[in-house]
Formats: C-alpha cells, sequence, structure tokens
C-alpha cells in the first residue's frame, strides 16, 4: 500500500509540481535575461490591424520559440493566442510555459494522428475567436521545412498567415533538433512580423501553398 501510495505521489510531483516551479522559475530567468536587451520591432503594427479583423495564423520556425509569449505579452497582449501543441514530452513544457501567460492557451494535438490535428487547426481558424500560432517544422522537424498541415489550412479558411521570427547579434544555440535560439544578456533582438500571407481561392495547390509560406519563413532565418 505504502509503495503505491509512494509511486503515486513521485508521479503527481514529476507531473505537476516541477513543471510547475521550472516554469516559474524559468519565466523569471527569462525575464530579467530580456530586461537587459534592446528591442527593434518592424511589422507590429500591420500586424495588430490584420489580427484585429481576419482570421489570422501566426507562424514561426520551432528553434524561435523560447522567448516569442515574451515577445507576444510585451508587444501584442491584447489579442488571445492558441499554440497547437502536439501531446509529447516537449508539449508538456511549452503547454505550461503559453498557459503561464494571460492571454495564451494551447490546444492538444497527438502528433501522429494529422487528419485530426488539421481538422482541429482549420475549425480553431475558422472559429476566429483567438490568433492561432503554430511552428510549421515542428514537433520533430525536420528544420526550417514547412509541412503540408498549415498550406492545407490556410487555403480551406483563407486565413491570413503571418510569419514571425527574431534575431540576436548574440545568442546560444543550444544541441537540440531544431537548434533553439536564446539571446544573451543586453543583446539587440530584432522582431519581425512579416507581410502576411493569404490564399484568397482555392486554385493553388497544398504544394504551391506549401513553397510560397516556405519562402516567406525562409526570408527571416539568420
Amino acid at each position: 500500500m505504502m509503495k503505491k501510495y509512494l509511486t503515486s505521489l513521485k508521479h503527481f510531483i514529476q507531473k505537476n509540481i516541477l513543471p510547475f516551479l521550472a516554469v516559474r522559475i524559468g519565466k523569471g530567468l527569462m525575464r530579467l535575461l530580456l530586461f537587459t536587451c534592446r528591442w527593434d520591432v518592424s511589422g507590429l503594427e500591420h500586424f495588430k490591424k490584420i489580427a484585429e479583423r481576419e482570421r489570422c495564423i501566426l507562424m514561426l520556425w520551432h528553434n524561435r520559440l523560447a522567448i516569442t509569449p515574451f515577445i507576444l505579452y510585451k508587444f501584442a497582449p491584447q489579442f488571445i493566442y492558441a499554440a497547437f501543441v502536439s501531446n509529447s514530452r516537449d508539449g508538456e513544457l511549452i503547454s505550461a510555459i503559453v498557459e503561464s501567460y494571460k492571454f495564451g492557451k494551447t490546444i492538444r494535438v497527438p502528433h501522429n494522428a494529422r487528419a485530426e490535428a488539421l481538422r482541429e487547426l482549420i475549425r480553431h481558424v475558422k472559429a476566429q475567436q483567438d490568433i492561432v500560432v503554430i511552428t510549421p517544422d515542428g514537433p520533430r522537424g525536420p528544420r526550417y521545412e514547412v509541412k503540408p498541415g498549415v498550406a492545407m489550412a490556410a487555403l480551406e479558411t483563407s486565413a491570413y498567415v503571418v510569419p514571425l521570427s527574431w534575431e540576436a547579434d548574440r545568442s546560444w544555440t543550444f544541441n537540440t533538433w531544431d537548434k533553439l535560439q536564446l539571446p544573451k544578456p543586453f543583446s539587440k533582438i530584432k522582431v519581425s512580423f512579416e507581410n502576411p500571407v493569404q490564399f484568397s481561392d482555392n486554385i493553388l495547390s497544398t504544394e504551391q501553398a506549401q513553397a510560397i509560406l516556405q519562402t516567406s519563413l525562409v526570408r527571416v532565418v539568420n
């Protein structure tokens, strides 16, 4: 009986307490780090105008996720953002970080059920209740390769797809599949809300739309 109780307690701590502490401590350290940085933001007002009146998908590479919640909180906190997150270990951490912000929520989708994930993505974009945030090369890569799902959703919904990226003049690159980026203290960070891509009709194939979105995000890579 005691062994079963201790096992349950250990599972609870690992699933709930440790992620909570990790997110709170990590978030505090991140805020401190980014407080030392200088910011240069372009395209913000255009993004706000689109997001206020249109269906909108915010698209960024997976390795730019680390400070994206802070960027949105700092420069465009008036919107609600819904991040599509896979049911995985990485997804648990991302969900905890996103949901620690009052404007953030996550939509959990199975990473091995693409049709179900696509249906949920299209349904959510059409509802136009919040801005959908998606990493088209996640959750497992290949890095910097737009997968068909976001292109299919953009064609189906006629949503505006806004490429978002940032780069720092000094940053760390981690040894992860996506080469996760993190600015160093006292660096200058350039944030870019790029011109949106919108497919107003369905004359394009998924492959053509995918290639256009690929090009739009490749432009903002270091």
